[in-house]
């Protein structure tokens, strides 16, 4: 407020904050005493230390009483909020127990996972903590600040979305192999898929980011090679439908192909160029680092606890090879 003096908080010995709540709530030194159990005295000292630090006499002669000054008035009604506050950041944290929390947690990140991890997620989350509540929404740019404020509590994302500004952790979680999933009775693939055919088919290209090239198109470069990109599309889920109904391809994550053999019976094959595994990290905010109930979560993903068996491998092969 204008012409408001600022007081350094840093000088201020906490032990008057008791003193300055009674004060202000009895209107009277031998009342705020009596209220927390010190000599009047003591509580006159403490009453000429408080005008001191604030400026201000606090207290004014009334008659035979005393009355609060207008700063009086203004600190007594901020007093309750503040000692909440103080309260709740000085306090033990809340021990957690999945089995009964109805804690809901917010997941940003992209169809890959919702395909890969969701379903086991789940299975794992209604056996041990049934009454948690899961929130997932679509990972950007946009989705960073609410990461850093803790507004969203986790993300888990392509090493290629990762952005970690000031105020946010990452952790690899593990790497995922590419793969190549065609329609089962494909006329040009038999038994391998070797490069010429590889090349000469029509692609599909999985583009969160929108980017008309990826990771296949530049380990074929490296070898003078070129690919047909006829269907790009943003979402995982888009993929698996266009190869079942086409004799389109497509080169993705081996998790993504193996539960698209799973639900639509797709091949899945080896690609005949080396690829680059894909690496999966994870996002949090630093202020959740000791939350009990966001360790235990995070920890659904790290230690790989409610992943698939097949994600499991992954996570632990990628801890052997770091």
């Amino acid at each position: 407020m204008p012409g408001m003096s600022v007081i350094d908080v840093r000088a201020i010995n906490l032990n008057l904050l008791p003193a300055l709540e009674a004060l202000l709530v009895e209107g009277s030194v031998s009342a705020a005493a009596r209220r927390v159990h010190v000599s009047q005295s003591a509580m006159s000292h403490s009453l000429s230390r408080l005008r001191e630090l604030f400026g201000d006499p606090l207290l004014a002669p009334v008659g035979r009483g005393l009355a609060p000054t207008p700063r009086a008035i203004q600190i007594r009604a901020a007093l309750p909020a503040a000692f909440e506050a103080l309260r709740r950041a000085l306090a033990l944290p809340e021990a957690f127990d999945p089995r009964t929390s109805t804690r809901a947690f917010r997941v940003a990140t992209v169809d890959y996972f919702e395909l890969t991890t969701l379903p086991d997620v789940l299975a794992y989350l209604g056996k041990h903590a049934p009454l948690v509540r899961l929130e997932i929404e679509r990972f950007s740019p946009a989705t960073v600040p609410e990461l850093v404020l803790g507004d969203v509590d986790l993300a888990l994302i392509g090493a290629s979305q990762s952005i970690a500004p000031s105020g946010l952790r990452r952790a690899d979680v593990y790497r995922d192999p590419f793969a190549v999933i065609a329609r089962k009775g494909h006329p040009a693939i038999k038994r391998r898929l070797d490069l010429a055919t590889y090349t000469a088919l029509g692609h599909v290209l999985v583009s969160v980011e929108g980017r008309r090239d990826g990771a296949v198109d530049r380990a074929l470069a490296k070898v003078g090679a070129t690919r047909r990109v006829a269907l790009r599309v943003p979402h995982f889920m888009s993929a698996p439908l266009a190869v079942r109904t086409s004799d389109l391809i497509c080169t993705i994550a081996s998790s993504v192909a193996q539960r698209a053999h799973e639900l639509f019976g797709l091949r899945v094959l080896a690609p005949p160029i080396e690829l680059p595994a894909a690496q999966v990290v994870a996002l949090w905010s630093q202020r959740h680092d000791e939350d009990p109930a966001q360790r235990w979560f995070r920890d659904l993903f790290l230690s790989g606890r409610a992943l698939s068996p097949q994600i499991r491998a992954l996570l632990r092969e990628s801890r052997a090879a770091a």
